[in-house]
């Protein structure tokens, strides 16, 4: 069985969608895969970002344990996860970037067959993005909660074994396009 590679992408103020793409980090460790967990940064000023406590307690601390995604992330990954808040478009200058870099990725025809999953408020805008770079859409499973989310990890994990085998192409198991 091929190692399947899982990156989980997040953005979050306050740590609530955090926990859920952790939630949907460990489903995906559940199926075997491995993970990289990355946040999208912040784009308010600093200023905007103090004069509320808790995010810049939360700013603070998800600056020191994440990254941000990188081109490499998305070349070693089988499957990505989107972890969306409520009122975070793809189109807002938090995810802008991270769906640029998979439009540039798409057209060099690096992201085919890849498992895209966005979950969470507003998680379905993000699907004509998704598809448009050339990857395969995994449905979103139930409401935000941990243990959906965990499903949600679960799933993106098993349908990119099942694309490495060439089960979501069309194709008999084991033999790749």
């Amino acid at each position: 069985m091929p190692q399947t590679n899982v990156v989980v992408v997040f953005y979050s103020r306050t740590g609530a969608t955090e926990k859920l793409a952790a939630a949907a980090a460990v489903g995906a460790v559940n199926e075997r895969a491995l993970i990289r967990l990355r946040r999208m940064p912040d784009s308010a000023p600093e200023d905007v970002i103090a004069a509320n406590p808790e995010w810049q307690k939360n700013h603070d601390r998800m600056k020191r344990e994440y990254i941000a995604p990188r081109e490499i992330d998305f070349e070693w990954a089988d499957a990505i996860v989107l972890a969306t808040p409520e009122s975070f478009p793809p189109d807002c200058a938090e995810w802008q970037p991270c769906m640029d870099l998979l439009h540039r990725l798409a057209a060099g025809g690096k992201l085919a067959y890849k498992v895209a999953l966005a979950f969470g408020k507003g998680s379905e805008a993000f699907a004509p993005g998704l598809i448009g770079a050339g990857m395969i859409a995994a449905p979103a499973i139930g409401s935000l909660d941990a243990e959906n989310a965990r499903q949600n990890g679960r799933l993106a994990a098993r349908m990119a074994r099942l694309s490495k085998e060439g089960g979501l192409r069309g194709e008999p198991e084991g033999q790749p396009g």
